[in-house]
């Protein structure tokens, strides 16, 4: 169940969002930009819960019968546009059935009729022409809340008829917290000095080791690895200021190494594969 208080590394985004509601300027379509794990689609939670919550409007209490619905995904009020398919689209059929049908409606119980969306770029062709119309021409007590990693792969004209919140990216520290606790936040840092260490050892088995140790789920990974780079960042920022401009390289190569790697996860690699072929990369630069 998630309301603004419980948002966290957001703070600014927070702000803007209630400030717009206190003055009942809330826009008829939101874009929220930012890399994947900022909390986009946790604040588009937020937001939607603070509209539609009965006892404690602007906010949201997370006890009321709206907020409940909400967090359950129950609220006839607010439905969520997913991905679909091998090729992980938001199919025409998806607007034709679920939003198009709503439009000329009042809403059920709510303050207002909400739909969002986890990644706006999943949007097909015909299905981003078809919202196009709908945000040209928007009904009254309708709001939708498109998030995205890549605004530049939407239509402008989508674009332009939304307001535009970027959001910053989380620490991996803060992002494991906010997925597992504090607890997941310690694994994150221990397996990522587990990678850092691996990455100078001539003991093979401990490479293998290590890797198989650090590939568990997608977002703890990634959570690793954001951490490995920003330590091989700082460790490139130290040498730098010493004039140890061959170490700053050094570093400063093996931390996009593991961007790379990153990226590769995020487009459905093995994990432990990578993590393996990443440690013997890392390796070769210090070579």
């Amino acid at each position: 169940m998630v309301t603004f208080a419980q948002v966290r590394g957001q703070k600014r985004v927070v702000e803007i969002l209630q400030r717009a509601i206190a003055q009942d300027r809330v826009p008829h379509a939101y874009l929220f930009c930012g890399p994947a794990g900022s909390g986009k689609m946790t604040v588009a939670m937020a937001l939607a819960t603070a509209i539609q919550c009965t006892a404690a409007p602007g906010q949201g209490c997370g006890q009321c019968d709206a907020c409940t619905r909400i967090a359950a995904g129950l609220h006839p009020d607010v439905q969520v546009l997913e991905r679909q398919g091998a090729a992980q689209i938001i199919p025409i059929e998806t607007i034709r059935t679920q939003v198009i049908p709503q439009l000329g409606k009042a809403p059920h119980e709510g303050a207002a009729r909400i739909f969002l969306i986890e990644e706006a770029a999943a949007l097909a062709g015909a299905s981003a022409n078809a919202l196009l119309k709908t945000l040209e021409e928007p009904p009254r007590r309708t709001q939708f809340i498109l998030c995205t990693t890549a605004p530049d792969q939407l239509l402008p004209t989508i674009r332009s008829r939304c307001q535009r919140v970027t959001f910053a990216a989380l620490g991996a520290d803060l992002r494991a917290a906010l997925h597992g606790g504090e607890e997941a936040a310690e694994r994150v840092s221990s397996l990522a000095e587990a990678l850092h260490g691996a990455a100078t050892s001539a003991d093979l088995d401990r490479l293998y080791h290590t890797a198989g140790d650090a590939a568990g789920e997608r977002a703890e990974v990634e959570a690793v690895l954001d951490r490995l780079a920003q330590t091989l960042h700082q460790e490139a920022r130290e040498a730098a200021m010493a004039a140890d401009l061959d170490t700053a390289a050094q570093s400063s190569r093996r931390a996009g190494v593991v961007m790379r790697t990153r990226q590769a996860l995020m487009q459905n690699a093995h994990s432990q594969l990578a993590l393996e072929a990443m440690l013997y990369e890392l390796r070769a630069v210090l070579a």
